[in-house]
């Protein structure tokens, strides 16, 4: 009995490492397809511990005495050596940054500890502080709060970011994205929020736009009881939430989205944008056509694509990238199965014809969608090229008169 216990066991384990070879991309199996390929790949060598101790206690047991012990056995085997396989293009996400710093002559900043490649989920960093729960905005009955990362040492004039969570518009929540690089920047000296916004259904777009220049404003209101300097505030954001944060930083002084705040400064002085969504019409056909009329338009703008485009142009950051004012860094996966490589490569291209400052892209070999949420030679790779960028920015700020 322990042979077939262990060969359902190997079973399991190859079909995880085959979906994170090939993800599938239907309407109801992408997202959690791509869940799966996304904690297998980058979290292989937990997977394969897994493996070895499971398949150890099998082996105790007697499992390899038998015909489906053996064959579980010659099972693991392959679909671990698969595994690595799948998990070496991780390191050369360190050379696809240094790149891109090297491309755009980025200062120097202190590495992030290599040891948090074992402590993955780590949520906190020696000499980071941080405050949860501050509300920052009321919105449709809705009590808006972010937390707020900065040194447990005191200053004055620190540069600051706001940074997004992503989710498709409808989940999602601070505690839970964006801390590697909220933490690394406070350990460089910078404040950072990381903000929830009116999650859909409930909100229509563009309540999550209006919600993030809230941030911003509160941001720069409470500067000087921060230690803020309110001349440099960055934003950032991932998938949804990279949506929302280029939308935010390509809309300066609008008042229509800062309803109850049109006098307050919501401008942004640089953009980290990591897998975004960057074109709301699927005008390169990247997406499922379901992805646009069962669930971005009855779900988020409200509307249907077919017989009101202009609200999906008008929420396509690809369509306001003529705004741009500010340095930007776009961050994406080259294997991303929610938001295809090719639109962020069409917007960086769009960007960069359009700036006159910097404009950065990196595109990490074998990453999945949201490859920067817990530590990874891909998410250390991300978190030092985005801080590099961001530093740089400011004192390039700094040095112009």
């Amino acid at each position: 009995m322990a042979g077939w216990w262990l060969l359902v066991f190997a079973v399991s384990g190859a079909l995880l490492v085959a979906n994170a070879a090939r993800p599938l991309t239907g309407p109801l199996t992408q997202v959690p397809s791509w869940l799966l390929a996304f904690l297998t790949t980058d979290l292989a060598f937990f997977h394969i511990g897994l493996q070895l101790v499971v398949a150890a206690a099998f082996i105790w047991g007697g499992a390899l005495e038998t015909l489906p012990g053996k064959l579980a056995l010659t099972l693991m085997t392959a679909s671990t050596a698969w595994l690595i396989v799948l998990w070496l293009p991780g390191l050369r996400a360190g050379r696809a940054a240094r790149g891109t710093a090297e491309q755009l002559e980025l200062d120097e900043v202190p590495a992030v500890p290599k040891n948090l490649l074992w402590k993955p989920f780590a949520r906190t960093r020696e000499g980071v502080e941080t405050l949860r729960g501050i509300e920052f905005f009321r919105a449709a009955g809705r009590v808006l709060e972010l937390d707020v990362y900065r040194p447990a040492t005191n200053a004055e004039g620190r540069p600051a970011l706001v940074y997004l969570h992503g989710g498709g518009w409808i989940m999602g929540d601070k505690k839970h994205q964006g801390i590697p690089l909220c933490n690394h920047l406070a350990s460089l000296g910078w404040v950072c929020v990381n903000a929830n916004y009116r999650l859909s259904p409930a909100a229509t777009y563009p309540d999550q736009v209006i919600d993030a220049k809230a941030a911003v404003a509160w941001l720069r209101a409470n500067a000087g009881e921060r230690g803020i300097d309110p001349a440099f505030i960055a934003i950032a954001g991932g998938s949804a939430g990279g949506h929302i944060a280029a939308m935010t930083a390509l809309s300066p002084g609008e008042p229509a989205l800062q309803p109850g705040f049109e006098d307050a400064d919501s401008s942004i002085q640089a953009v980290v944008t990591c897998y975004g969504v960057y074109d709301l019409t699927n005008r390169s056909d990247t997406q499922n056509p379901e992805f646009l009329t069962d669930y971005v338009g009855p779900l988020v703008v409200k509307a249907f694509p077919e017989t009101e485009p202009e609200r999906f142009e008008a929420a396509s950051p690809l369509d306001h990238a003529d705004k741009v004012t500010m340095p930007w860094l776009i961050l994406q996966g080259d294997r991303d199965t929610l938001t295809p490589a090719v639109d962020a490569r069409a917007f960086a291209k769009r960007l960069a014809s359009a700036s006159r400052h910097p404009v950065g892209y990196a595109e990490f070999p074998g990453a999945q969608h949201a490859f920067d949420i817990y530590y990874s030679h891909r998410a250390i790779a991300a978190v030092e090229l985005a801080s590099r960028f961001l530093a740089t920015a400011h004192r390039r700020a700094a040095d112009t008169p």
